[in-house]
């Protein structure tokens, strides 16, 4: 679930070219469909595990099936060091994600997840000292009556989860623009391992502390786990990190801004959900502050003039 492109930098081309490729928009619309199967994964999953212990389960087996991505050599190790305090933002994000899912829909989920894009540039400011664009913060102004909307009394009104979510999108937008000052001078594979072994070790070491653990094997379980650690996580991981070079950031963001759509069409599919109205129309304009600030962000360099690269969406978000 879910953590928006800003410009593709050193954290991908380490890895792959940037060499164009006629099959790259496909390869990443193929990215926002695996993102949307999450939410509704990781809401069948929380049946039968608690938010934590899931969590746990599901980084632990991504950690494992990631381990390809590393690479030998001497900068491997520091990549790993520079990865663990963007696990900790990584974990609590996720954590808060996997948490608000308890109680609100995977649909909304995935909308107030989205937010996290219009956020970042704020993120920027405060911690890069970089000015927001225009358009950037009007992408702010546009997505926040969404939210209002998305959570309306007539679409059900705001619940802890969506609370939870959004703190989510916050912490999303930080990693974003925390792995956006590193990524350049680290190799993806081991930022990518170090981030998903931490977000594994604080879950199932924070169950016990922080929630009534109860972990039922089923079969719905098993293949949640599956679906967001393989493909939610490490299948999208190696897309972007294939495909993403090869095609303009801002592109690739308005394509990975359909997210959502998919993760509410997943969430018809698996649960008969539906949203009211008045719920689509604030989807729809959460979209268009997504929209927005990805067009507001394009080419947007830090203060050093390198652009501000993001770290694979691991999770999209869930």
């Amino acid at each position: 679930m879910g953590k928006p492109v800003r410009g593709t930098g050193g954290y991908y081309t380490t890895m792959v070219g940037s060499r164009r490729n006629p099959w790259a928009p496909l390869a990443l619309l193929g990215v926002a469909i695996l993102w949307g199967t999450t939410f509704a994964a990781v809401k069948t999953g929380l049946a039968d595990s608690s938010p934590l212990l899931f969590l746990g389960a599901r980084f632990v087996i991504a950690s494992v099936a990631a381990l390809p991505f590393l690479r030998r050599g001497r900068g491997t190790r520091a990549a790993l060091r520079a990865g663990l305090p963007l696990g900790i933002v990584y974990a609590l994000g996720f954590a808060a994600q996997t948490i608000g899912l308890t109680t609100t829909s995977p649909s909304r989920s995935a909308f107030l997840t989205g937010l996290n894009v219009a956020i970042v540039p704020l993120w920027a400011a405060l911690v890069l000292g970089r000015k927001p664009r225009p358009l950037s913060v009007l992408g702010l102004v546009v997505a926040l009556p969404g939210m209002w909307l998305l959570t309306a009394p007539a679409a059900g009104g705001w619940t802890a989860g969506d609370s939870w979510t959004v703190a989510c999108a916050v912490l999303f937008a930080l990693h974003v623009v925390l792995v956006g000052r590193v990524g350049d001078r680290f190799h993806a594979g081991g930022l990518l391992v170090s981030q998903l072994v931490v977000t594994s070790g604080l879950a199932l070491g924070g169950a016990p502390l922080l929630e009534e653990p109860h972990f039922r094997l089923s079969a719905p379980l098993v293949v949640a786990l599956l679906v967001t650690a393989l493909l939610g996580t490490v299948a999208t991981t190696w897309l972007q990190l294939r495909f993403q070079p090869a095609i303009d950031p801002t592109r690739a963001g308005l394509i990975f801004a359909t997210e959502p759509v998919f993760a509410s069409f997943f969430a018809w599919l698996v649960f008969r959900e539906t949203l009211p109205p008045t719920a689509w129309l604030g989807g729809a304009i959460i979209l268009a502050g997504m929209a927005l600030s990805e067009v507001g962000s394009a080419g947007a360099a830090d203060p050093a003039g390198a652009p501000l690269a993001a770290a694979p969406r691991t999770e999209s978000r869930p």
